[in-house]
């Protein structure tokens, strides 16, 4: 029989520097304006199309689409340097060593290197034993909850005793100010420490694959591949295909929330606390609405943390336990979902940890 996996730490870290809304030029903003388009309307709309469609219109009238401010890494700064101070964060609230550790998995969407096991730098700057399993895990804005897949495998069956996943968001390196998504994107890391506990608090994982629109949102050299000449910038590959994601999202968040709940044994009206990736202001409301579980409680961090890839159900659960907004024993469900496209949920029975 499997043992019990849990999360029994979680640390985050902003870098110092916030970036306002005045950052961007008045000439720059109106120019995003003016080239403004309503999206195209379906045929056939489902209703989750209809939620959605009504929450871009509503957004529509706002640049910089409810964000108010987002954390910036400063000059000489590296994902590895935010995660490395969440992770430490992380395991100082779990009450765990370092030594503890068997396995580390980690995921930036800004690496130190491409070609190589980023997570390595990542090991190193922690000083982790030579022991300790350590890999990158990309699934994009997914990445958190695959990662908590398999790190509750290894945990589970005995071949971990301790796991350290890390997710962080370095946007601010790919983005180019004229881009209309660059006020959206935002800087951060946050880590989790996974362990083994008493009681089954990961109660189901359900996932989903859509892999049609793999240039939805991209990092490289525009029109080119990455390694040709010139930046490599983050922004939308195909602009079809970046619609239909967004227009498409509250399906798929039922689609990949109800078969979790199933196999949890739990009813969308039990759900007490909702934590979603927050890619845009809007995505909480209308994917809740489209699951059945508008009346859970959640925290909307869009507005001043900006898109934090996978790192953003860590700092959502993290603001929920410290305001106390989930108590142990509650029932947590977590959706995230990464370009490419992929999408998971995740149902949680909430377990005791430090204040």
């Amino acid at each position: 029989m499997g043992r019990h996996v849990g999360i029994v730490g979680i640390g985050t870290y902003l870098p110092p520097e916030v970036r306002t809304n005045d950052w961007w030029p008045a000439s720059v903003v109106d120019a995003w304006m003016a080239q403004r388009r309503p999206p195209p309307m379906p045929s056939d709309p489902t209703p989750g199309m209809r939620r959605v469609l009504e929450a871009m219109a509503k957004q529509a009238v706002d640049p910089f689409q409810g964000m108010v401010s987002r954390h910036v890494m400063p000059e000489g700064m590296t994902s590895v340097d935010m995660e490395a101070e969440a992770a430490r964060r992380a395991l100082a609230h779990a009450g765990v060593d370092r030594d503890e550790i068997d396995l580390l998995l980690s995921h930036t969407p800004v690496p130190e290197y491409l070609l190589s096991n980023t997570a390595c730098v990542l090991h190193a700057a922690l000083g982790l034993r030579a022991e300790c399993l350590t890999l990158q895990v990309d699934a994009s804005g997914n990445s958190f909850l695959v990662q908590l897949a398999v790190a509750e495998q290894m945990l589970a069956s005995g071949r971990a005793r301790r796991a350290l996943i890390v997710q962080s968001s370095a946007g601010s390196r790919l983005l180019e100010r004229a881009e209309p998504q660059s006020p959206l994107f935002g800087d951060g890391a946050a880590a989790v420490v996974l362990g083994h506990v008493d009681q089954p608090r990961i109660l189901a994982l359900s996932h989903r694959t859509d892999s049609r629109h793999p240039r939805a949102l991209i990092a490289t050299v525009r029109g080119k591949r990455w390694y040709d000449e010139g930046p490599i910038v983050l922004h939308r590959g195909d602009l079809a295909s970046s619609f239909q994601t967004f227009l498409e999202s509250a399906d798929r968040a039922s689609e990949v929330i109800r078969p979790a709940l199933e196999a949890a044994g739990v009813t969308p009206e039990q759900i007490d606390f909702f934590a979603v990736h927050q890619g845009t202001p809007w995505l909480r409301q209308v994917t809740m609405e489209a699951a059945g579980i508008a009346r859970a409680r959640h925290v909307d961090l869009f507005t001043r943390t900006g898109y934090l890839f996978g790192a953003s159900i860590p700092f959502v659960l993290e603001a929920a336990h410290r305001d106390r907004l989930v108590e142990p024993g509650q029932l947590v469900v977590m959706l995230g979902g990464g370009v490419g496209y992929t999408f998971s949920a995740a149902v949680v029975r909430w377990g005791e940890l430090t204040r």
